[in-house]
């Protein structure tokens, strides 16, 4: 059993697509009844599927169009499917073609750089500004202890190394007393002794001194910071 639907003017009109004063009219009119109320004397909600009903058979059709509208009289029709139409073809239109790009003629090549007189003189100011400060920081190496000749530093050592000598050479005879006393020997004897092989000692060492110096470069490299 179907439950009866009860809508307001408003509602009817929307359910329609008309207006409310199209409403007001079919009930002024008598195409809405008062059976399609829900109270006596046209008032109350309005029936739905009655009021539908009504309009449909009642309603005059050149009263219809005058008004401009297409009454909805089916509430739960569906609208048509509207099917899109294919677009139409566009005629092709020919390729424009690209216009050429211009080639840049290459930018000429720089000309050499002329050596003027005040660039040279320029130089010759920095090259002599630079000699003087290596002057300057080798003599402040020099007097720091940092920088000295290679010959003096050859002749020093020779002097250090004689001196050495000299010293084990005059502790001889303190070794000599101190072993002839220790094994009861001659002190002569071994005083000889220790004097020969010391000779030999010197003599190897003395060879092996002269070819590493002979190695060695005569002129060493120094860096020294230069303070501009």
């Amino acid at each position: 059993m179907s439950v009866e639907r009860f809508v307001s003017q408003a509602e009817l009109a929307r359910e329609l697509g008309v207006s409310r004063a199209a409403v007001s009219q079919w009930k002024a009119k008598d195409i809405l009844r008062d059976d399609a109320f829900s109270e006596p004397g046209k008032s109350g909600k309005i029936i739905l599927s009655v009021a539908i009903a009504q309009v449909r058979r009642n309603r005059d059709v050149g009263q219809s169009l005058g008004n401009g509208i297409a009454t909805r009289t089916a509430v739960e029709a569906d609208p048509p499917e509207v099917i899109p139409e294919p677009p139409e073809a566009q005629p092709s239109l020919p390729m424009r073609a690209a216009a050429p790009v211009a080639e840049t003629a290459p930018a000429s090549a720089a000309g050499p750089k002329v050596d003027r007189i005040e660039d040279q003189l320029k130089r010759a100011k920095l090259e002599e500004q630079l000699r003087r400060n290596r002057i300057q920081a080798a003599e402040e190496a020099a007097r720091q202890g940092q920088l000295m000749a290679a010959e003096d530093a050859r002749e020093q050592m020779a002097r250090i190394a004689g001196m050495m000598l000299q010293i084990f050479e005059g502790a001889l005879p303190d070794f000599a007393s101190a072993m002839a006393a220790q094994f009861d020997l001659p002190q002569r004897d071994v005083l000889h002794l220790l004097r020969a092989e010391f000779k030999k000692v010197r003599k190897t060492a003395s060879m092996k001194e002269r070819m590493r110096a002979d190695t060695v470069e005569r002129a060493v490299t120094a860096l020294v910071d230069l303070e501009v």
